[in-house]
């Protein structure tokens, strides 16, 4: 690496290790290069030289420092911690590092990292995290309810009863019918026992099944019930026989055996079905020597079940479509609470105060960072809302200008008027009886041509008024130095004319600038026009121009201007009180009205002020670009 010296410090009190010193840029690289590599933590050191020529290190890894590595130790420690995770992170900004950085946030706060997400993500993507959830709640719950009522019936069923339900054979013996097996002994080959007693005639009919006592029945009371003498439970048993069909055709639809009968039934059906006995003596012996109970008859027995067990059961097969319901209806309402209900709320009251004529109060911005459809609708619709009342404040603006003009133009025309009617009576009154001579007349026909051509100026303000509403700037590339020159000259001649002191003053200008060079012709000419009217010896204009914003400043040594005319002097038809009083006016107080409607169709305004010398000044500005 150009520009490092290294020098091996050894046992003289310096640096342990060996040291760089050179530029803070290349001291970083160097120990970037061979101390991070080792997993270390990097600290901007300083270094410095001594007098022995030697190299010591302030705040870095020195054998001798406060913060010099403990070699039993072993490496240097690291910063461990939530705000360590978040300082290595924080130095990368590509997009891994944002996606591990999300990861130990959700990691570190998954509640609220998880509401920061569904605050800021689309609609769309809150949807199917909504769904998912309420699929995965409800698939789980119902699962677990339906195993819990599953075990409750079975608990309902089976506790405390003496009868356990499923198949059993009658012992004639013990007059009980005990637990039993079913045995298809006639499909096997060479078992331990056939269906031919001689060896050629079949014992038992053909697919008829050959039940045997259940093992363990004999050693368990709750697998026997007794026939002769029931318990009060046992009487309310029901009893089918497993191979039993419909008897008695199709409206004997009750196959059940009572208890009392039962003993019949079964000598009666095994002798049809075959020999038992023949059958039961080739079944092998327990260690006592005999044979278990066999029967070509099985019986099913079971006690009806309970209202509860009923309820119990539908509860199993209900469980599962309502736990589906209950959770995606808790689904729908989490997902209109945090991304519907707000912004719609917000949009609904925007629309009733817009429908009430209010549009002063913004809408509600969304949180920062959202990607909701629903958020940028509100944004669209603020958006609505101030382009409204900006139209609404202009069309405001118009309305009060025109109301203001009309009674400007009432108040106007009331002098000429008056002054031309009272002449007029006067001279037809007087004129007849001779009563006025030729210096009379030509008095009054003065006064009367006077009022004439005020009225006749005022007719051309108005018009000029009229034409002012219609016009549109129209920006175009302009030679921003030629300009100035022109309008100089220009104004040069009128303050001559006037008998004023002119100068004119620029610097910095850029060549070309994008604005409408007519329109500020006529501002600069109407601004002037004020001025030289109020001047008493001198008149100033100067352009400048500063990040797209065009401004001239045209400045006068008169009263200046008053607190009225500061507040209101761009206003139509605005003047002072002595300017009012004079009758022979020609002044309107359109002229800074002129000015302020053009900057203001320009994307600029005017302002008025006064010297600190004295005297009024007026800057106009208005937006032009670089073209």
């Amino acid at each position: 690496m150009a520009g490092l010296e290294r020098s091996d410090l050894g046992n003289s009190g310096g640096c342990a290790q060996s040291s760089f010193c050179a530029t803070e840029g290349e001291r970083a690289e160097a120990l970037e290069e061979e101390g991070m590599e080792a997993g270390g933590r990097f600290d901007a050191t300083s270094c410095s030289s001594d007098s022995s020529g030697g190299r010591s290190c302030e705040g870095g890894p020195c054998g001798d420092g406060p913060n010099a590595p403990d070699e039993a130790d072993g490496a240097p420690s690291s910063p461990v911690g939530d705000e360590a995770v978040d300082e290595v992170l924080e130095s990368d900004g590509s997009n891994a590092a944002r996606v591990r950085r999300a990861a130990f946030a959700w990691l570190r706060h998954p509640l609220r990292s998880t509401r920061a997400f569904l605050d800021a993500c689309s609609v769309r993507a809150a949807f199917f995290f909504y769904s998912l959830v309420g699929v995965a709640v409800a698939l789980v719950v119902s699962t677990m309810a339906a195993m819990g009522l599953s075990a409750l019936s079975e608990s309902i069923f089976y506790g405390g009863r003496e009868v356990y339900p499923g198949l059993y054979i009658y012992d004639s013996e013990s007059d009980e019918l005990v637990k039993a097996e079913e045995v298809s002994w006639y499909r096997g080959d060479g078992g331990e026992f056939t269906n031919y007693a001689d060896g050629t005639t079949p014992v038992v009919v053909n697919d008829i099944t050959l039940y045997v006592e259940s093992y363990s029945a004999r050693a368990d009371s709750w697998h026997s019930i007794s026939v002769g003498n029931p318990s009060e439970e046992e009487e309310g048993v029901v009893i089918h026989d497993m191979d039993e069909t419909l008897r008695g055709g199709p409206d004997r639809l009750d196959t059940s055996i009572s208890l009392d009968g039962l003993a019949a039934y079964d000598a009666s059906a095994n002798e049809q079905r075959g020999n038992v006995d023949a059958l039961e003596s080739q079944l092998p012996v327990d260690a006592d020597g005999n044979h278990p109970v066999a029967s070509l008859v099985g019986y099913y027995v079971y006690l009806p079940s309970s209202p509860l067990y009923q309820m119990v059961n539908l509860g199993v097969f209900v469980v599962v479509p309502l736990t589906f319901v209950v959770c995606f209806l808790a689904a729908s309402r989490g997902f209109y609470k945090r991304k519907l209900q707000r912004p719609i709320q917000v949009m609904d009251d925007a629309a009733r105060r817009i429908a009430e004529g209010d549009l002063s109060v913004p809408v509600a911005a969304p949180p920062a960072g959202s990607r909701s459809e629903l958020d940028r609708l509100c944004v669209s619709f603020e958006d609505m809302r101030a382009a409204l009342e900006r139209n609404n404040k202009a069309m405001w603006r118009v309305a009060e200008n025109r109301r203001k003009v009309n009674a400007a133009f009432a108040h106007d025309l009331r002098t000429p008027l008056t002054v031309l009617k009272g002449r007029a009576e006067m001279l037809s009154t007087f004129a007849p009886e001779g009563r006025v001579d030729a210096a009379g007349l030509a008095e009054a026909s003065a006064a009367m041509s006077r009022q004439t051509e005020r009225l006749q100026r005022y007719v051309e303000s108005m018009k000029d008024l009229a034409d002012l509403d219609e016009c549109a700037v129209d920006p175009r590339p302009v030679d921003l130095g030629a300009w100035f020159v022109r309008v100089a000259a220009e104004a040069s001649d009128l303050a001559g004319a006037a008998g004023i002191d002119f100068e004119a003053k620029a610097g910095g200008l850029p060549r070309i600038v994008s604005f409408d060079d007519i329109a500020l012709s006529r501002i600069v000419e109407n601004a002037l026009a004020n001025a030289l009217r109020y001047a008493r010896t001198r008149a100033s204009l100067s352009c400048m121009w500063n990040e797209g914003v065009l401004t001239v400043r045209v400045a006068d040594d008169g009263p200046g201007f008053d607190a009225a005319a500061l507040e209101h002097g761009c206003e139509p038809f605005w003047r002072d009180a002595a300017e009012k009083r004079r009758d022979d006016s020609a002044h309107f107080g359109l002229g800074l009205n002129i000015c302020a409607e053009l900057c203001e169709k320009h994307g600029g305004s005017v302002h008025l002020s006064n010297a600190d010398a004295g005297g009024a000044v007026v800057e106009a500005s208005v937006h032009a670009p670089l073209a």
